[in-house]
């Protein structure tokens, strides 16, 4: 009876425990299910969120928000829209675990122009901004990669032309 005792002991502990082995000598934390919601609250017991923020902002990143931050809120929080951002069509990724992914488009633009509060949104926990780059940015860059090649292509004929005057 003992050795059965002992043997099943050891089963369920293989079961549980062993998958977690390779993860633990990695250094991560082992995945935990059915954990309950985790909240953040701020130096003044308010309620943060996290939400992510790419692109052409100046510190880009994850930030942990105070609930019911708008959009503005954020840019500001992330150093601002950077020389190059095309802030008319600022995409908002929200995922809904029921609904999947939803996507929408701002117009900041448009708000600095009318000062309708109605065009700038709430967010949500999880929420990821993408503030993408104007045609022209991407333009100049272009350009500006064209331009070095030119200046390598020059610098090879010069060396070119050196090399067959020395001859």
């Amino acid at each position: 009876m003992r050795n059965k005792r002992n043997f099943l002991f050891f089963i369920l502990f293989a079961m549980f425990f062993i998958p977690y082995f390779p993860l633990i000598a990695q250094g991560t934390q082992y995945p935990i299910r059915n954990r309950a919601a985790q909240y953040y609250l701020g130096t003044e017991d308010e309620l943060l969120v996290p939400v992510n923020i790419w692109g052409f902002v100046a510190k880009p990143g994850q930030y942990m928000v105070p609930n019911n931050t708008d959009l503005i809120s954020l840019l500001s929080f992330a150093g601002g829209p950077t020389e190059g951002a095309k802030i008319s069509k600022i995409l908002v990724v929200r995922s809904n675990p029921k609904l999947g992914n939803t996507v929408f488009k701002v117009n900041v633009k448009k708000y600095l122009e009318t000062g309708d509060e109605r065009l700038i949104p709430v967010l949500k926990p999880g929420d990821n901004i993408i503030v993408k780059g104007t045609t022209f940015h991407w333009i100049s860059r272009f350009f500006e990669f064209v331009s070095r090649l030119a200046t390598i292509a020059q610098i090879f004929y010069f060396v070119a032309i050196a090399q067959k005057a020395m001859k």
